[in-house]
């Protein structure tokens, strides 16, 4: 089953991101997995974010959400959840998506994703206060610094197609890990963080032996896994974390049970406590791999 997410920007930031998604979010058949909304405060945003005009709402420093949501769900699409999108520095945004999370509470079923971003904000105090507002709201926390947001949306735009399965091309995936093993790996207390490396693939691999082949297969994909746990979406105690979920994407042939099993090993020694959840996503022909490595469940955070 594909995950296709009721995607709501709040404010500048929040915003900002929904129309990235709108504009290069993944399409399936092209159909789009992000069905993406902005509630705006500022005229200016109006104009400038990308998205359809009837996707767009002003609410001039308003907590009523109550009409916005009224239009946004009349439309009646098929959901298999929904990510609201704000900034933590700003205060109005923050109360504005928590009454977006609970009017969702109230009528919506599927779980609720929201994507913090993380530029300015230095007090710790006023910070927690902030997590713990959206927490309550929310089944996923997913936080991210703002020099880190291109890599996050690369990085759900993997996680969008982890129950894709091409019957046209008859291709699946090594392992097929689909959107309740998504939502299972991140549905905890305490915030989510990610990360996400890719490396395009060289032509001289077509003249290896298969060994060669195999090993060079196996080592690119412990290493990008590596990368990605070195390139998080936010500073976290990631030895703490309860789970984990590590997704391959990208040319099929390039991606082994071996390398798999490695890089499962690499993570399970992080703390052999977690539960490790991973699968893949294959593209027929594709000239690079992506992987996206997931940790859920943390509790200290490093601001500065």
């Amino acid at each position: 089953m594909k995950m296709r997410l009721l995607t709501i920007g709040v404010g500048t930031k929040g915003g900002e991101i929904s129309s990235f998604l709108y504009r290069k979010g993944v399409k399936v058949n092209k159909i789009p997995l992000f069905r993406c909304y902005a509630i705006l405060s500022s005229v200016d945003d109006i104009s400038r974010i990308k998205l359809d005009e009837k996707n767009k709402f002003y609410l001039p420093k308003s907590l009523d959400v109550t009409g916005v949501m009224n239009e946004i769900l009349s439309r009646y699409e098929i959901y298999e959840g929904a990510m609201l999108i704000t900034s933590l520095d700003n205060e109005y945004d923050v109360n504005l998506t928590f009454e977006l999370g609970k009017r969702l509470r109230d009528v919506f079923e599927d779980p609720i994703i929201i994507l913090g971003v993380v530029g300015g904000i230095k007090d710790s105090g006023e910070f927690r206060s902030r997590v713990r507002t959206l927490k309550r709201v929310s089944n996923v926390l997913m936080l991210t610094r703002g020099d880190k947001i291109e890599d996050t949306l690369e990085a759900l735009n993997v996680i969008a197609r982890v129950g894709e399965v091409d019957l046209k091309k008859r291709v699946a995936g090594e392992v097929v890990v689909d959107t309740s093993d998504f939502f299972n790996a991140v549905v905890s207390d305490g915030f989510t963080v990610l990360g996400h490396a890719r490396k395009n693939l060289p032509f001289f691999r077509f003249f290896m032996k298969r060994s060669q082949l195999l090993a060079i297969r196996t080592q690119r994909m412990l290493e990008m896994v590596r990368e990605a746990v070195r390139n998080l979406s936010f500073e976290g105690d990631v030895e703490s974390a309860n789970s984990a979920l590590i997704v391959f994407a990208g040319n099929p042939d390039e991606i082994t049970m071996d390398g798999l099993f490695s890089c499962i090993n690499f993570i399970e020694s992080l703390n052999r406590d977690m539960v490790v959840r991973y699968g893949d996503y294959p593209i027929p022909n594709a000239r690079f791999v992506s992987s996206v490595v997931l940790f859920s469940g943390l509790r200290r955070f490093k601001l500065d």
